[in-house]
């Protein structure tokens, strides 16, 4: 069997998976959604603009569940239980179970933004044109990337039940930080200075960016930025293989 059906195998396991686990596939669904309903159209102000922007920050907000518990928590309980090992012997490359696992978190993904996206327009009467569409799609879909290699760091470096401390840590302070609930703009100095720091704020203003909004900076320093964190965790996923696999 060639690489590319281990691959499609791998991830067909992986999707059903997630599926049998409603703890895993229910909130990763239904949270950005039920968020952006109240905030982004029930609390928002008519004509405020508050449903285009708030589309493009929980877009990227949809990505973070899928990849932080799946490659955080999910690595974290595989390694405990020995599943990972046996993997490890069994005729499946490391990098295609990682690549299994991204692609089903890229999954989940697409199923959250197509439905945010239908909601926007419908409910909060966002129109975009169709380029502009499809290229925010491709922003939020990669958005995956970085947050799966940080919660692979974390599913590396801890056990089963301090991930899952973790991941929830992370996952809050990259929402809330990131500016992906409340925009930045509107935090107090420290806080917008924190922001800098997370990777999930240079992706929210490169999704801004894309959809024609206003941003801070440049749409290709905070591209960059975003390259650079995931390179920075694809180093950091590296060091904690080696380490935990002394």
């Amino acid at each position: 069997m060639n690489s590319w059906n281990l691959l499609w195998h791998e991830t067909v396991a992986e999707w059903r998976k997630a599926w049998r686990q409603p703890a895993f596939a229910i909130p990763t669904l239904v949270l950005p959604l039920a968020f952006y309903a109240l905030f982004g159209i029930v609390l928002a102000r008519p004509g405020g603009g508050n449903a285009a922007y708030l589309m493009a920050t929980y877009g990227v907000f949809a990505s973070l569940g899928p990849a932080l518990f799946a490659f955080g928590a999910g690595i974290a309980h595989e390694r405990e239980v020995g599943q990972l090992a046996l993997k490890q012997v069994a005729p499946l490359p490391v990098p295609l179970y990682l690549g299994a696992k991204l692609l089903t978190c890229m999954g989940f993904t697409a199923l959250v933004i197509v439905a945010l996206y239908a909601l926007a327009a419908w409910g909060g009467g966002v129109v975009l044109p169709r380029a502009t569409w499809l290229q925010l799609a491709l922003v939020h879909l990669l958005a995956a990337v970085p947050m799966g290699l940080l919660g692979l760091v974390v599913g590396l470096s801890f056990g089963a039940s301090a991930a899952m401390g973790v991941t929830n840590l992370v996952f809050l302070g990259l929402a809330v930080l990131g500016g992906l609930w409340i925009p930045v703009f509107l935090f107090p100095g420290w806080m917008q200075a924190l922001s800098q720091a997370m990777p999930s704020y240079h992706l929210a203003e490169l999704a801004l960016a894309v959809s024609g909004r206003d941003i801070a900076g440049s749409a290709l320093g905070h591209g960059a930025a975003a390259l650079g964190f995931t390179l920075a965790f694809a180093a950091a996923v590296a060091w904690a293989w080696r380490r935990a696999h002394r």
